[in-house]
């Protein structure tokens, strides 16, 4: 038990390390150092001072291993300036069409390669490599880990997450150890030959894919076993991998615990079969796993994995009886001791926060329901334990989690993990002697999971209710944790009887419907003006009540010309920027659309949408739609939505005190193009808001002549384009706050320099999505305030 309080400890000195000010971690230890020592019972002194010093060496651990890693080319990457680097690759290389990307551990640097200047301590750098033909791709393939590089690369600093509850990707790169990102083309890079161990073991990883190809036929199936069997998880297919994602199994692609049962046991299985000694066969077993940690990537959960099944192989050698807590503390103080960052990765959270929920909690779980048969009570255990604790980190992470979860894992994971697996390694092991000997596994575990996805598939499709959950409260999440550790403890001092089971049920499904934060939203009109590039969407939100969307952004695709191109997942504003946000929110149902008109930077990103979403009805503005706003109108049709449009004056309240006005176009207009953008006013609590999606000089002259009264935010016509804000309307409107939805270093010089004079001139407050990242807008009956996505992360 020692040990497993130390590992706890640990993760506590970490976390304080990383987030608080030196001078408070000393103060919160010397209170939990004088709280110990007026301890009444020596025994519990004793256990808080040594945790007490165990979160001591571990704070320090980490500000060491922080300050060694910090960046001496961090300033270059501020300035963007270019400089040759030279070191390995630290990484497998992905490739997705004409990209490449990888990391590089880089030991020296130079301006001119003349004169290397050697870095104090290697720096990892994430690199973008562009491949301008199809041979490059090629060549890019065969890039290796371990493999020496020297490039020529433009430095600069990783993004932050632009919008609320967005992937991070600078902190993401922070606990990967990358402080600086680098961008080349193929003909400014060098890659030698040397490759190293795990060059390697990857070539070998290549060639079992290979060999997956090979048995099975269809390119889904080899993509996801492939993924299943070798923790190659960028072949899955898209379709399958976003099914996955939604319903709760993308842990079943992920190399576990279970791989390595079955692999080790299997092997053991033939050791034993050929002759060999038990012993000498658990030592041999245990050094293949090293290598099948290697040849599966070497993820942190194959890695923990490994390492606790190598303990587990090494206690049978010696003949004792190890506590699972213990060897669970024990793998992660190593593996923390040689990379602490490793705390902050999802996988890495998920792998040991499951596997010591499945140590701790399984055994009790299966006190309850003692009438049923033992093996379904430890298939519901596991089942449960696993939802129980992977919970908190799904929606904190993806704010996803689907009810259906519980039953699908329930049913399909065992079928998965223990059919299908075993069968594609039966496969891959009977391929390598003779492709016919893998003929009947393929063929069953194919059918399998066809037999499988294809009620998933339809699953999917169901709108399942409270399957995005909002970015949850850190009081929570202290809340929801501390039950977890309480409840175990509880057990044992003997608190498990019927009443108790009862109010731990009745606890647990308080803390459930906390998790969707019912009293949070209060009377308060929330508007966010999300930062989807070039285009714009807005998201209002009043109350629990309505949800109003108006425009949802859009990627100009362009079409691609070699097929070698093609991404597997293409970047798409609608899927990548307003679909995690709405999921942050807890939104699943939008009560009304706004497409004001039809530019796809305003309505691409709805395709995205429609599908995902209960949408109540959608307001357009009456012209006769054209190319993709008509391919979705007609979708929303199929689906049963009511397309409507509206008449200059025409109002609707959807709470008392909020108000809807609709301003432009009338349903005689002539107007067309930009200027039949719908123009909405929202009142709310006594302040106005005014959203004028793209008119331009005609159009605001329209608006102005309806006898338009003063705002308090206009959210800016055309992304601040000079035929936009003209002095007539701005006149009228004399807005006291102005919001400007547009794409940082676009190609159209917005916002004119014209157009924020007269921002400047009118005294106006002046927001911007691509200096602010997403700008928001909370109206109270006591007031407005603003939050930006740079104050406010």
């Amino acid at each position: 038990m020692t040990i497993y309080r130390a590992s706890l400890s640990m993760i506590a000195g970490l976390l304080l390390s990383a987030y608080l000010h030196p001078v408070w971690i000393l103060t919160a230890l010397g209170m939990a150092a004088g709280f110990a020592v007026l301890a009444f019972r020596t025994s519990l002194r004793k256990h808080l001072v040594f945790c007490t010093l165990s979160a001591v060496v571990a704070g320090s651990y980490f500000l060491v291993y922080d300050a060694f890693h910090a960046s001496e080319l961090k300033g270059y990457g501020r300035e963007e300036i270019s400089i040759w680097v030279r070191g390995s690759i630290d990484s497998a290389v992905q490739r997705d069409g004409d990209i490449a990307r990888l990391y590089v551990e880089a030991s020296d640097w130079s301006h001119d390669m003349k004169q290397w200047v050697s870095l104090r301590h290697s720096e990892r750098i994430a690199v973008r490599v562009r491949l301008s033909k199809e041979e490059q791709a090629v060549q890019a393939d065969t890039w290796k880990r371990g493999s020496t590089i020297t490039a020529n690369l433009q430095l600069s600093l990783p993004a932050s997450a632009r919008n609320p509850h967005a992937f991070d990707y600078a902190q993401y790169l922070r606990w990967q150890g990358v402080h600086v990102t680098g961008e080349t083309s193929y003909s400014e890079i060098k890659v030698g030959g040397e490759r190293g161990l795990w060059g390697y073991f990857q070539q070998w990883q290549k060639d079992a894919a290979e060999g997956v190809e090979r048995l099975f036929e269809a390119p889904e199936v080899a993509g996801y076993m492939k993924s299943l069997l070798l923790g190659v998880g960028d072949e899955v297919d898209l379709e399958t991998a976003n099914m996955y994602a939604d319903l709760g199994l993308s842990h079943v692609l992920a190399i576990s615990g279970l791989h390595v049962t079955l692999v080790s046991s299997m092997f053991m299985w033939f050791l034993e079969r050929v002759g060999m000694r038990r012993r000498s066969a658990l030592v041999t077993t245990a050094c293949l796993l090293v290598g099948y940690v290697l040849l599966v990537g070497a993820s942190a959960s194959a890695v923990r994995s490994g390492m606790m099944g190598g303990v587990g192989l090494a206690s049978q050698v010696a003949g004792k009886k190890v506590d699972g807590k213990d060897v669970w503390a024990g793998v992660l103080i190593v593996m923390l001791l040689t990379d602490p960052y490793q705390l902050w990765h999802i996988g890495f959270q998920l792998s040991f926060a499951v596997t010591l929920g499945l140590i701790i909690l399984v055994p009790f779980s299966q006190d309850v329901l003692v009438r049923i048969p033992l093996w379904i009570r430890t298939l519901l255990a596991v089942t449960l334990a696993a939802q129980v604790v992977s919970f908190p980190f799904l929606i904190y992470h993806f704010h996803q989690f689907s009810m259906a979860s519980w039953l699908v894992n329930l049913v399909v994971t065992p079928i998965l993990s223990l059919v299908v697996l075993p069968l594609g390694y039966i496969a891959l092991v009977a391929g390598m002697i003779h492709p016919a000997l893998a003929s009947w596994p393929v063929l069953l575990s194919t059918e399998l999971l066809h037999w499988l996805h294809e009620p998933l598939f339809v699953m999917q499709k169901w709108r399942i209710p409270f399957s995005h959950w909002p970015h949850p409260s850190w009081w929570w999440l202290v809340l929801y944790t501390g039950f977890l550790i309480i409840l175990p403890i509880l057990w044992k001092l003997g608190y498990h009887r019927q009443r108790d089971v009862i109010v731990c049920i009745t606890l647990f499904i308080g803390l459930f419907v906390l998790a969707r934060q019912p009293f949070s939203a209060g009377d308060e009109v929330r508007i966010t003006f999300l930062d989807v590039g070039q285009g714009d969407s807005i998201v209002v939100e009043i109350s629990d009540q309505k949800v109003y969307l108006i425009d949802a952004g859009g990627t100009l695709g362009l079409p691609v010309r070699e097929s070698w191109r093609e991404k597997r997942d293409p970047y798409e504003v609608g899927k990548d920027v307003l679909l995690p946000f709405l999921r942050a929110r807890g939104i699943e149902k939008i009560d009304r659309v706004v497409m004001t008109h039809g530019d796809m930077d305003h309505i691409g990103g709805m395709a995205a949408i429609v599908p995902r979403f209960s949408i109540g009805s959608v307001l357009v503005n009456g012209i006769t739609p054209e190319g993709k706003q008509r391919e979705i109108l007609h979708q929303l049709q199929r689906e049963g939505v009511p397309i409507l449009t509206g008449s200059p004056g025409q109002t609707w309240s959807d709470l008392p005190g909020v108000e809807w006005t609709w301003l432009w176009p009338g349903q005689t207009s002539e107007a067309s193009g930009n200027d039949a953008s719908v123009v909405l006013r929202l009142t709310a609590y006594g302040k106005s808001v005014l959203f004028t999606g793209d008119i331009e000089r005609e159009g605001e002259r329209a608006v102005v002549q309806l006898g338009m009264s003063e705002v308090d935010v206009l959210k800016v016509a055309h992304h601040g384009s000079s035929s936009s804000s003209t002095e007539e309307l701005l006149a009228s409107l004399r807005p006291k706050a102005v919001v400007i939805s547009v794409g940082a270093n676009n190609r159209y010089g917005h916002p004119s320099r014209e157009v924020l004079q007269r921002f400047k001139k009118m005294g106006s407050q002046v927001f911007r999505t691509d200096m602010n990242g997403a700008v928001t807008l909370i109206l109270t009956p006591d007031g407005m305030s603003w939050k930006t996505q740079g104050s406010n992360t």
